[in-house]
């Protein structure tokens, strides 16, 4: 059997100017030589035990970055990896919808909770009011008491599990947007995502309840004290329209006969009935809980009824525009929304 030559990486070749030694090479042994035959010259004379360290370390490195290698690798590559790992950043932080999930509020800030607590509280001076002699009261007030070592090792649990069910409900929401990529996605055969749908936001929905409950329980063992501080504004999503659930009539048909089931039929504006659109709902925090796909008919169901609580509706289809709409559900049997289409929509 004849030998194949093993296939080389030229564009690495180096030009050698001596024997095995590259120009490379060289210019580092040359700069030490350099450096150190200088030194030499202008200072051994007069600082004969400042110059020598000094003309042994510059010879030595120059020799070092041109004849030492490690790990098959020259000394100048790991100065530059070294020097790249110690001032580049190597911390990512993942941001979906401009909005940053770098950091969790109830785990991160457990240390400044901690010691905000310890803080005494600063009275401002009141100004004396006169008061009758048979009505005049003192006001005395009373330092918070300091939370118990049991307080505080509950609390880090808590957001120890809350930072974990924080990381879950982020990978299911990832999950959650592949599916929905994929159902965008035109293919030669149909395929049912509801099944897996069904079981990511029940995932998603356990998730969600288990992080409520450990927030209720972090309340709980602070009990903080009511502040003036007004919360975050935050900023509201375009073009909302709030659906007030009406009384079923006789001859509308009923998709569903289990309440806090959000359901309805999406049409164009000729009142043709849309196949494929995408229905997302989210909670009042914004976490999305349920993501249905319209059939033939332009309907859409829920398999699973929903807590009472405000709910977000936003519609997706390639080729037209929806309002975001909000539904409240009160535990009771909602009839079918009719949403139109506004037509095609705007990229």
């Amino acid at each position: 059997m004849e030998s194949h030559p093993i296939p080389q990486n030229v564009t690495t070749f180096q030009f050698h100017l001596v024997g095995d030694m590259t120009l490379k090479q060289f210019i580092y042994l040359a700069t030490g030589s350099g450096l150190a035959y200088f030194v030499f010259i202008f200072f051994v004379a007069d600082y004969p035990y400042f110059a020598w360290p000094l003309i042994l370390t510059a010879a030595g490195l120059g020799t070092a970055f041109a004849f030492l290698p490690i790990n098959s690798r020259p000394l100048d590559y790991w100065t530059a990896a070294f020097l790249k790992a110690i001032y580049s950043p190597t911390k990512r932080v993942w941001k979906k919808n401009n909005k940053s999930y770098q950091e969790d509020p109830t785990f991160n800030s457990r240390l400044f909770t901690y010691l905000a607590g310890l803080q005494p509280i600063q009275q401002q001076p009141v100004p004396p009011v006169y008061n009758p002699p048979h009505v005049a009261k003192s006001v005395t007030a009373e330092a918070p008491p300091l939370p118990t070592p049991e307080q505080l090792g509950k609390t880090v649990d808590l957001a120890r599990q809350a930072q974990n069910l924080q990381m879950k409900i982020i990978q299911t929401e990832r999950t959650l947007n592949q599916i929905k990529t994929a159902a965008q996605s035109p293919t030669q055969i149909p395929v049912d995502y509801t099944q897996q749908v069904n079981t990511v936001l029940s995932d998603l929905q356990n998730l969600v309840t288990q992080a409520s409950q450990i927030k209720q329980q972090i309340e709980f063992v602070h009990q903080p004290e009511p502040t003036n501080t007004l919360p975050l504004p935050i900023a509201p999503r375009p073009k909302v329209t709030v659906i007030v659930p009406t009384k079923a009539k006789v001859t509308q048909v009923a998709l569903t006969t289990f309440p806090n089931v959000i359901n309805g039929i999406v049409k164009d504006a000729n009142a043709n009935y849309l196949e494929g659109v995408v229905v997302v709902i989210y909670d009042k925090e914004g976490l999305p809980v349920r993501a249905l796909k319209t059939n033939k008919l332009g309907q859409f169901t829920g398999s699973t009824p929903l807590p009472n609580s405000i709910y977000t509706v936003e519609l997706e289809k390639d080729g037209f525009a929806f309002d975001v709409l909000q539904v409240e559900l009160t535990g009771t049997t909602l009839p079918p929304l009719t949403i139109t289409a506004k037509g095609p929509g705007v990229s």
